[in-house]
């Protein structure tokens, strides 16, 4: 029940961005997932190296996986990353809205010679 919702979060705003800016809304919520998914398994994966660092890569097999905390951590700087990669298009997107409006506004009475 709780990965629909995650799907449901993430694909909504990333749908409303996309719409917003005249975009493909699917390959925006795909964007979006995929982002969540990389940088949960980021995360997992810098965890396995920094416990293996510290306790030695021997003892990576006694890592216990279904810890609560280890999988709540591992959601929320997944939905951080999520976020982060959220606002970057959000920036991205309305800065090349103001150039194109900005180069509209400047070719206005120029006439174009054919």
């Amino acid at each position: 029940m709780l990965s629909i919702l995650l799907i449901y979060w993430i694909w909504k705003p990333f749908a409303n961005l996309a719409i917003e800016y005249d975009k493909n809304k699917w390959m925006y919520f795909l964007l979006g997932l995929l982002s969540y998914f990389f940088f949960a398994l980021l995360f997992c994966f810098l965890y396995i190296g920094l416990f293996g660092f510290l306790n030695g890569f021997d003892a990576i097999d006694q890592i216990e996986f279904e810890n609560i905390g280890l999988n709540l951590l591992c959601f929320a700087l997944g939905a951080l990353g999520c976020y982060g990669v959220y606002e970057f298009l959000k920036r991205k997107l309305q800065k090349q809205r103001d150039l194109s409006v900005k180069e509209g506004i400047e070719n206005i009475g120029v006439l174009e010679e054919n």
